[in-house]
């Protein structure tokens, strides 16, 4: 074969190979979704402008219709849970008429972030996901998404005055058919809005109104080599405080008004008791500090055991303070105060264990024997001998 037909086939072959390449590539580009061109139901939103949310569920027994006005339409009655930003994070708020007694908790920024705000940016309006254009209300009770049964998710502005977005939650979408497909997920409409959208999530979507399913029960998280000094105070060390520095920069520890009669620091010993600092975790939220009642007979009054750690947040010198108090009766928790939460808490017993050390016999050497007194020196003998 010459030169010449050897070009031609390899031509053929070249051809023969491009034209399902060509294809296959066409009918990616006709499949492929740019998902930056998809509208969306809430477009354009952002966390960064909300200060409130507010999620409620339709109570299983509603409020009986006004028998005087029977043309007056009587309001669903919910159950709430609300969640509102302050300048130390997102804490419980106050959820209509009724006393919460979680009010003022500390609220969990990554599940409001996993379940309302990551939602909130995801659901499309395309086509695709529209189930029910202008839906009748005969058809908004059969998704689910009627008043009666909706669940309504409302987030406001950082001044809790504008709505930011309002989503109803109707029911789940497995085993549902659209077309010849079978589908999953939940439908889901605008309030202002009848049209039904289909919103497909790819993990679980929590939403619920118990309170304490929102609560953040790690109260501090701590670097440990960022801590620079500890105090603790126990029965067991009889009233006194042992505070614990590291001094000009160094990574050693050093005791204020050490023992007279112990030895060194054991720094292996102090180090692993700021190791188990890392996740300061509460077990239990009871009630706002001020309304916590008498702390003298919950041990609070002073408090059984104090425990203060000092420690750099980038160029800020911070201290943490908790105190400790009597146990639980029936329960292996004691009674917990703090200065990160102004909540009267719990602490596990396996935790406060670990607080009621003697400092003394347990983060000190035993000091060093004293050296034995020398017997005196025998007189010398200068009298003469006999020989």
């Amino acid at each position: 074969m010459n030169l010449a037909k050897m070009n031609v086939v390899l031509l053929v072959v070249a051809v023969a190979l491009a034209v399902p390449t060509a294809l296959q590539l066409r009918s990616d580009a006709e499949t492929f979704v740019d998902l930056s061109r998809i509208p969306l139901l809430f477009d354009g939103f952002t966390a960064d402008n909300v200060g409130a949310i507010t999620i409620g569920t339709p109570k299983k027994e509603q409020p009986a219709p006004n028998p005087a006005a029977p043309n007056q339409k009587t309001p669903i009655a919910y159950d709430l849970v609300s969640l509102l930003r302050t300048e130390k994070g997102w804490m419980i708020g106050q959820s209509g008429p009724m006393v919460v007694d979680l009010a003022g908790a500390p609220a969990n920024k990554d599940l409001i972030e996993a379940n309302i705000f990551a939602h909130l940016r995801k659901i499309r309006c395309d086509r695709e996901a529209l189930v029910q254009a202008s839906a009748s209300p005969e058809q908004l009770k059969e998704f689910g998404l009627d008043e009666a049964q909706a669940t309504v998710i409302k987030v406001s502005d950082r001044a809790n005055q504008a709505i930011v977005a309002e989503l109803l939650v109707g029911r789940e979408a497995a085993g549902a058919q659209t077309g010849t497909e079978a589908v999953k997920g939940v439908f889901v409409r605008k309030s202002d809005s009848n049209d039904v959208v289909l919103y497909e999530y790819d993990k679980g979507w929590l939403r619920p109104v118990q309170t304490d399913a929102w609560l953040d029960k790690v109260l501090l998280k701590l670097e440990p080599d960022k801590v620079q000094r500890l105090s603790l105070r126990n029965t067991a060390t009889a009233g006194k405080t042992f505070v614990f520095e590291k001094q000009g920069g160094k990574a050693s520890w050093v005791c204020k008004d050490a023992p007279a009669d112990r030895g060194a620091v054991r720094q292996a010993e102090v180090e692993s008791f700021v190791q188990r600092l890392r996740y300061i975790t509460v077990q239990d939220f009871r009630v706002p500090a001020g309304r916590a009642g008498n702390l003298t007979g919950l041990g609070l009054g002073p408090a059984q055991i104090e425990l203060e750690i000092g420690y750099k947040d980038g160029d800020a010198d911070k201290t943490a303070k908790f105190e400790v108090g009597n146990k639980l009766d029936g329960k292996n928790e004691y009674y917990l105060l703090s200065s990160e939460v102004a909540f009267l808490m719990t602490w596990p017993a396996a935790l406060v264990t670990s607080f009621e050390l003697n400092p003394a016999e347990a983060w000190f050497d035993p000091a060093a024997p004293k050296e034995a007194p020398k017997a005196p020196d025998a007189p010398k003998d200068d009298a003469p001998k006999d020989k």
